[in-house]
Parts: structure tokens; C-alpha cells; sequence
């Protein structure tokens, strides 16, 4: 294929993204209908232009920024979080190792999934995660409040602090884009492409 055609197919792809952002746009029809995964391209212009060494080492560049509002049961969260790429390589490994693992079982995720909706006792836990011992909730209880996950309030009174919230729930959207990406590598162009 030469250079034209692939320039052509390449900018093909960009304008699918970028009806998939705006739906009123007319639509070509397409054999891969994707859903956008971020909704105003102003927000992530000004992420690729943002400068300092929050932002900046070397040729390691860019922005994670999330935003929340949600309300889950008993209470309204509003959130947004903005780290540096440069900062994240700067987090500690084993303490990220310890939030991932703490929530790397499908009984724990439920357990998180639940305490998201408020405060609940072991009993209202043995219920959710349908396990018939209770030596498996504690386990699993354990780990969460080891990895500062969980609270333990009271005997057998467990919640996720209001300020835990937006992270967990970010944290499990990002999981769940990363176990099934919207967009294939030849979707992300960078600058150097264009």
C-alpha cells in the first residue's frame, strides 16, 4: 500500500473515532460500531499540551486524569484525580501490588461492589457473596482491609471511606477497558503519524 493510500485509511479510522464522539454527526456505515471512551476532545487536547515536571522527564510525557460523579446508595461522590505519566512511574511498586491484589478475586470485587453501596455487616457480606463459610468472607475481608481497601467500624461492621470511593471506581471501569480495549492500537495516533 502506498503512503496516500495508508494516510487515507489512517484518517478513515480517525473520523469513525470521532463520529463515535459526537452521535449526531452523520454516520457512515461501519462495520465495527465502537463506543468513545472519552466525550469532549478539548479535554484530551489540553492533557497532551500540558507542560512541567509534574508532566514532563525526558521523553516521558503526559496526563491521567479522571473524573466521578456518582452516587452509589447513601451518598453523592463527586471526584477528579490528575496525575503526571513521570508520577506514576514514581509510585511505589509493592504498595500498587497490594491495592491490585487485594481486589485480583472475583469475591473480593463483590465485596468492594457492595461496601460501594454503604456500610454493611458480615451477615449483609455472607449474603452478597454467597460463599456457604465464613472462614472464606473473613479471608477476603482481611485482605481488603490489609490493602486499605476496606474498614473494619465495628465487630462485624465494614464500609469503603467516602474518599476511597472515586479511585474504586475508577479503578474498576480501568480494569474493565483494559480487559476489553475499545480501540485497536492503529486507533491511537500519535503526533509523530499525523
Amino acid at each position: 500500500m502506498d503512503n496516500t493510500a495508508a494516510r487515507v485509511e489512517k484518517l478513515e479510522r480517525r473520523v469513525e473515532v470521532l463520529e463515535a464522539l459526537n452521535p449526531t454527526a452523520p454516520s457512515t456505515p461501519s462495520s465495527s460500531a465502537r463506543p468513545a471512551p472519552i466525550p469532549d476532545l478539548r479535554q484530551l487536547e489540553g492533557l497532551r499540551l500540558r507542560q512541567g515536571d509534574q508532566y514532563v522527564r525526558g521523553e516521558m510525557r503526559g496526563a491521567v486524569t479522571y473524573a466521578v460523579s456518582a452516587n452509589t446508595g447513601d451518598k453523592e461522590v463527586l471526584w477528579a484525580g490528575d496525575h503526571g505519566v513521570p508520577g506514576i512511574w514514581d509510585l511505589e511498586p509493592a504498595s500498587l501490588a497490594r491495592s491490585l491484589a487485594a481486589l485480583g478475586h472475583p469475591a473480593r470485587i463483590t465485596l468492594v461492589r457492595s461496601l460501594l453501596t454503604g456500610p454493611k455487616t458480615s451477615q449483609d457480606l455472607q449474603e452478597v457473596t454467597g460463599s456457604g463459610s465464613t472462614g472464606q468472607l473473613y479471608h477476603h475481608l482481611n485482605d481488603l482491609i490489609s490493602a486499605g481497601v476496606v474498614d473494619q467500624t465495628a465487630r462485624s461492621q465494614y464500609q469503603i471511606d467516602r474518599s476511597r470511593i472515586a479511585p474504586l471506581l475508577v479503578i474498576l471501569a480501568a480494569a474493565g477497558d483494559a480487559a476489553r480495549p475499545q480501540f485497536s492500537e492503529t486507533d491511537v495516533t500519535t503526533e509523530d503519524e499525523a
